[in-house]
């Protein structure tokens, strides 16, 4: 059910674009000497650097998955000593969270830029589609490479998953509608919202895996949910 961040695999942003992304990420950064920088030392120059490790970071877990990037190969890209990495990540799963969470962030912000446009719950449920499928789009392999890694976020014990966050937040926008009576009410939205996501990201692997058009999976997802939810007359 899990894909895989390797070269052509298909996601919900299409195949993978693995070709230059390390060259792309290295070309953000200048090299810099960092030999002769006292350790743990504050210095203006650090959040830039943090900035281009997590840049660098973000390329190779696409390009090569989490399990086959090093420390080592991120600082390399980075156009940074070895050293630095250490300086703002205790490891690489905790670079691999930073990356988590700006990609989320990130989501999440498209996500509420649709939705908060949406008059009724058929154009919520739009809304969320078309700015999760258009991010994914606009970032190939991301959301792949984060969902792919599921067992490295619960290993790092930094609460729920993506996925388990996602439904969470499908309830509680529901719950809200259902206020409004726009949705159904008598459920467990709690529930329901982990229900969405599941069905979501279940079809959206198996119609970018086969090839349908976005077009056709938001319309036919929007209309399954919104059938699902409306309020009986």
């Amino acid at each position: 059910m899990k894909a895989t961040p390797q070269s052509g695999r298909s996601g919900p942003g299409g195949p993978i674009d693995t070709a230059g992304r390390v060259t792309h990420a290295s070309d953000m950064v200048s090299r810099t000497t960092t030999s002769n920088r006292p350790k743990g030392r504050v210095t203006t120059r650090q959040p830039a650097s943090r900035e281009r490790l997590l840049a660098a970071a973000r390329a190779l877990f696409v390009e090569r998955g989490y399990h086959a990037t090093r420390p080592q190969d991120i600082s390399r890209a980075a156009g940074l000593g070895h050293g630095t990495f250490y300086l703002h990540f205790a490891d690489k799963q905790a670079c691999f969270m930073a990356f988590v969470e700006e990609a989320r962030a990130e989501i999440d912000a498209a996500i509420l830029g649709k939705a908060a446009k949406a008059a009724n719950l058929q154009g919520l449920v739009e809304a969320i589609l078309l700015a999760i499928y258009d991010y994914a789009e606009r970032h190939p392999g991301v959301l792949v490479s984060v969902l792919s890694n599921e067992a490295v976020i619960a290993s790092a014990g930094s609460g729920n998953s993506i996925l388990e966050r996602w439904g969470e937040e499908w309830g509680e926008r529901l719950k809200q509608q259902a206020r409004q009576g726009l949705v159904a009410r008598g459920y467990d939205y709690a529930v329901i919202g982990q229900a969405v996501v599941g069905a979501i990201h279940q079809a959206s692997l198996i119609s970018f895996e086969r090839g349908r058009p976005k077009a056709a999976l938001v319309r036919n997802l929007t209309r399954f949910i919104t059938r699902a939810l409306t309020p009986d007359d």
